[in-house]
């Protein structure tokens, strides 16, 4: 079959053919319908020191964002059926460490991801996953919104940790797709105001489109200053950092208010300076951070949400391709000129 991966360590991204997976026991094989890149794909794009780590083999299917329909059952699957309408939990859990056994697959000691850690991903016509991670949703959710749930449950999980309480005054540094799902969450939740912020124009009218507030580009504005000016000198209730810019967790710090509430989501690329005495101590600020989705309650409130279209899931997906437009598509993402970027295949 054909697939979008690499099957060399270097930069760029390939289409090659490469035989179908095998299903194991406990395995699901699934038709793939529609698929999206990640922003954790691109760094096979450049093939960084993250590729290097997470490199179970060549050649290797990428992509981890998907939905589709299953197609065959391994011998001991006993939730899921042929027919069944499937999106991928990419977290693959052990099950059996303390973490697995006390509620928190997602954070499990030994954790694998889809796609990543995985030689098959989701950027080719079949794909193979365990069964716990393939998550059954409704027939009434269309398979472009099924390929972005992963993501909307990082959002989810984000706006649940930061409990949003009606009224508050929210931010949301980076827009991109998980931050412009949140954007929309905090305002389903209650917040009466919403300000989101980015470097990129682009991405930046992908928030003004979803509607729920104001955008401020930090290269030409002073984000700070227009929260200051906004809540009398007081700041922010909440701040939701996406982005995993060092700049935006400072920005974030000084943007709360005494007693506020930060939610790290974003990966900096490196260690963030902060001074515990002045923001976490005499300030009062909580800061806490979130991974991935929790298992599974975040998934039952993401199929919720998008079953109910209760926010625009549609409003990030700028681009569509078959697999053959794999490099125009990585090229787009790359260059911050486009939201969430589909497979067809």
């Amino acid at each position: 079959m054909k697939a979008i991966g690499k099957t060399k360590k270097a930069p760029g991204i390939e289409v090659f053919d490469i035989e179908e997976p095998a299903l194991g026991p406990d395995d699901v094989l699934v038709r793939v319908k529609a698929t999206a890149i990640c922003g954790t794909d691109l760094h096979y794009y450049h093939w960084d020191a993250y590729a290097d780590r997470h490199n179970p083999g060549l050649p290797r299917v990428l992509g981890h964002e998907f939905c589709g329909d299953v197609v065959k059952v391994g011998e001991n699957v006993k939730t899921l059926h042929v027919g069944d309408r499937v999106s991928g939990e990419t977290h693959i859990p052990c099950k059996s460490c303390v973490f697995c056994r006390t509620g928190k697959m997602h954070i499990c000691k030994d954790m694998k991801i889809f796609g990543v850690d995985t030689i098959y991903g989701s950027f080719a016509p079949y794909t193979v996953l365990p069964e716990v991670t393939a998550v059954k949703i409704p027939d009434e959710i269309p398979y472009e919104m099924g390929a972005v749930l992963e993501p909307l449950g990082v959002a989810v999980h984000a706006v649940s940790e930061a409990q949003i309480r009606p009224g508050d005054f929210v931010v949301v540094m980076g827009c991109g797709p998980i931050g412009v799902y949140a954007q929309q969450l905090v305002k389903l939740a209650g917040a009466s105001k919403v300000v989101s912020t980015d470097v990129k124009d682009y991405r930046l009218s992908l928030s003004r489109k979803a509607g729920v507030g104001e955008a401020i580009n930090v290269l030409k504005s002073d984000p700070v200053a227009r929260v200051m000016e906004l809540t009398d000198g007081i700041g922010a209730d909440v701040v939701i950092e996406v982005s995993g810019a060092n700049s935006a967790i400072k920005q974030a710090l000084d943007a709360v208010k005494k007693t506020g509430r930060i939610v790290l989501v974003g990966t900096a690329h490196k260690p963030t300076e902060v001074d515990t005495t002045n923001y976490m101590i005499y300030r009062e600020i909580k800061m806490s951070g979130i991974t991935g989705r929790l298992m599974f309650d975040t998934w039952y409130q993401s199929i919720k949400i998008a079953a109910n279209k209760l926010i625009d899931l549609n409003v990030v997906t700028t681009h569509r391709f078959g697999l053959d437009g794999a490099e125009e598509a990585f090229s787009l993402l790359d260059k911050g000129e486009g939201g969430k970027v589909l497979f067809l295949p």
